[in-house]
């Protein structure tokens, strides 16, 4: 195992399950940007395999919303489907605008469980968790996660 599996492995072993989500979420969004540049190189058959991925993904996101009944679940339970609609019209229709949505609302969904999970890091007293620079950040020129010691 080469030394970045070993940490991505460690990572997701010792990962709360707020960081499994934003995990999930960087995933697919990182999913997103791959397939944009793979329609950019009319590569459409090897983007719609990601696209799965990202449906796949955003499936796992929905079914770890446990509580149906309580009103954030709810609310939260509302946006997976939602984004999921998205993902379908981003597969069978090659929708780049669609394609856009699914992207940015992944940026706050990251952007948002990133606060949660620096918060959790926090309360703990754990060095600082994760930073998220969203593509609406000038400085950023992509996704990623920062580690300060």
């Amino acid at each position: 195992m080469d030394p970045r599996e070993a940490f991505l492995l460690q990572e997701i072993e010792s990962a709360s399950p707020a960081k499994l989500r934003f995990l999930l979420l960087q995933k697919a969004h990182g999913l997103c940007l791959v397939v944009n540049d793979l329609w950019k190189e009319n590569r459409h058959n090897d983007a719609d395999q990601w696209v799965i991925r990202i449906q796949d993904i955003v499936t796992e996101l929905l079914s770890g919303v446990v509580d149906p009944k309580h009103e954030l679940a709810q609310i939260t339970s509302d946006l997976y489907v939602f984004l999921s609609k998205l993902v379908v019209a981003v597969m069978i229709e090659r929708d780049v605008e669609a394609l856009q949505n699914v992207t940015e609302i992944l940026e706050i969904e990251m952007e948002t469980w990133a606060m949660f999970v620096r918060q959790e890091s926090a309360d703990r007293g754990a060095p600082p968790a994760p930073k998220f620079l969203s593509s609406f950040d000038s400085a950023a020129t992509e996704t990623s996660l920062n580690f300060e010691a």
